[in-house]
């Protein structure tokens, strides 16, 4: 969020509170409500969605769930007002955490692909990749292999291309970790053991936390393999790692499978070192759902060694968290209710007005300015298209390409000029299409090319063919960065679709090809699979 738009005390509010998060609670909160009030005697729905959703992330920290809901409900309701769609989609991720570490992974759910849709729409690949990260978790734990590993594959074909990044061996060891438990439980042992090399060469640049995780994933690994003084070390180094320092509910899954795995090799003192510890953290976080897990691993225990009169014993406290997490998921699924209504209420009159607009646009299928294709025809054809595609297992590709540097060009030409120069492009892309070729203009200076029953190799030549003749025209640009004169990137995504795909599966890799050549370089072409996986480059 930018906030250069308004006073020095509302930015030294703002900075207080971004200083302050994760570090000071008290003094957090207290900013918060400052900005809230000056939101409200404004009517601020930008500030007021700020000021709710660092109050709830601050109510996160605290494992008070309660505070935690009641604000983000707010603030998902200012923020979507205020459009700041990055905070809406964090928004659901943090309420999706806290749903599943509290049991409820079906609302968990909802959350996560309500939040990877607002991700995708308005491309916030920095948090699709936290919630692709944390939605192959949630597919982890309920032991959906495949599933999971589907997301944390998409994870891992946007971090390896992030090395410069602060936190990149933080991401690269959660993937590393999280496939290779996918690999282990596919009994795909050779492909875990590449994750174990992967994660040897970050140990020494990883956190406490990340460190535990990963030696967790090591004992697990060699216990299947069957190298038990592997294993055993393992073990022995978590041991001595483990306090009261840790936050638990980043490592309360790693740490549980490890208690399960001691139980199963009778390791008494060690199990009962880390259920000491990780029972004392559960009820110092009091999160009911988390200590009934831990009272279920002792309740095995006790059968394991038929102890009844402790088993029996526990069983009662079992039950009576039972009940307390049945009030939390009820109170969860009021809270998912309230932010739907919440949602409804706030953007009521925002939907009667696109409504509007949108029957007036459907109202003619052709962009006024440059006569191609709208956004509503392509949508159409590239349905129509895309399931002739699927029914005949032939090829099916999407192209994406924008102007390089088309701010610069309107702010130093003009708006008027810009006009002129997407109406260059349009002409070359006029000139392309065909039966086989079809073009639409996106929105602003993005354009959509369908190609259909084209080899790999026919549709880089027609975009090659494209790109070369836009910059014969030599239209002059001299605040571009790429070239003294208008270029274009281009990003496509060609395959032959499959049962599990839809049209916008393409659209949404094509995306992610033009994303690659942005960060690149410029006045190129990015030509991909639906896997992610580039193909052909303009290099």
């Amino acid at each position: 969020m930018e906030f250069g738009e308004y006073s020095g005390a509302v930015n030294a509010w703002v900075n207080e509170v971004l200083r302050n998060r994760g570090v000071n609670a008290e003094l957090t909160l207290k900013y918060c409500r400052d900005i809230e009030q000056y939101a409200e005697k404004t009517d601020d729905p930008k500030l007021m969605g700020f000021a709710y959703y660092y109050s709830g992330e601050t109510y996160y920290i605290l494992n008070d769930a309660g505070g935690l809901f009641r604000c983000i409900t707010k603030a998902i309701s200012y923020l979507d007002q205020a459009k700041q769609w990055d905070m809406v989609a964090r928004s659901y991720n943090i309420m999706a955490i806290t749903s599943q570490s509290r049991g409820n992974a079906l609302i968990a759910m909802d959350y996560y692909l309500t939040g990877l849709g607002y991700c995708r729409k308005y491309r916030l690949y920095a948090e699709e990749n936290i919630i692709n990260l944390n939605l192959g978790s949630l597919y982890l734990v309920n032991g959906q292999w495949s599933e999971a590993q589907k997301y944390f594959e998409k994870l891992a074909y946007y971090v390896r291309d992030e090395k410069t990044t602060e936190n990149y061996y933080s991401l690269m060891s959660c993937v590393a970790v999280s496939l290779g438990r996918c690999f282990l439980q596919r009994e795909q042992f050779e492909r875990a053991q590449q994750k174990i090399e992967c994660l040897d060469q970050c140990m020494g640049r990883l956190e406490k936390p990340e460190q535990i995780a990963v030696l967790c994933f090591k004992t697990e690994f060699y216990h299947r393999a069957g190298r038990v003084t592997l294993r055993d070390e393992c073990i022995h180094k978590i041991h001595g790692m483990m306090d009261m320092d840790m936050a638990v509910m980043d490592l309360f899954e790693d740490i549980y499978g490890l208690c399960e795995l001691l139980l199963e090799i009778d390791n008494e003192n060690v199990f009962w070192d880390i259920i000491d510890i990780l029972e004392k953290l559960t009820k110092n976080a009091n999160i009911v759902n988390l200590q009934r897990r831990i009272i279920s691993l002792k309740i095995n225990y006790y059968r394991r060694h038929d102890d009844e009169e402790s088993y029996l014993a526990l069983a009662g406290i079992y039950y009576e968290l039972t009940e307390a997490m049945e009030r939390e998921n009820h109170y969860m699924v009021a809270n998912m209710l309230a932010v739907r209504s919440s949602l409804e209420q706030a953007n009521a009159k925002r939907r009667e007005v696109e409504k509007a607009n949108e029957q007036l646009l459907e109202k003619s299928e052709t962009d006024p300015l440059t006569h191609l294709a709208n956004r509503f025809r392509l949508n159409d054809y590239s349905e129509q298209t895309f399931e002739e595609a699927l029914a005949a297992e032939e090829p099916f590709a999407v192209e994406i390409l924008d102007i390089d540097y088309f701010k610069e060009y309107n702010d130093n030409y003009g708006h008027q000029a810009g006009d002129v120069c997407i109406l260059a492009i349009a002409e070359e892309l006029q000139k392309m299409q065909g039966e086989r070729i079809f073009c639409a203009r996106y929105g602003g200076d993005e354009f959509i090319i369908i190609y259909k029953q084209m080899t790999e190799e026919e549709v880089f030549e027609e975009a090659g063919g494209l790109r070369e003749r836009i910059l014969a025209r030599r239209i002059t640009h001299a605040y571009s960065k790429a070239l003294p004169v208008v270029t274009i990137s281009q990003g496509i995504c060609w395959d032959i679709p499959g049962e599990e795909n839809r049209s916008w599966d393409f659209l949404h890799a094509a995306d992610a090809m033009l994303y690659r050549v942005k960060k690149r370089s410029r006045n190129n072409i990015s030509m991909g699979r639906l896997d992610g996986y580039e193909t052909k480059s303009g290099d």
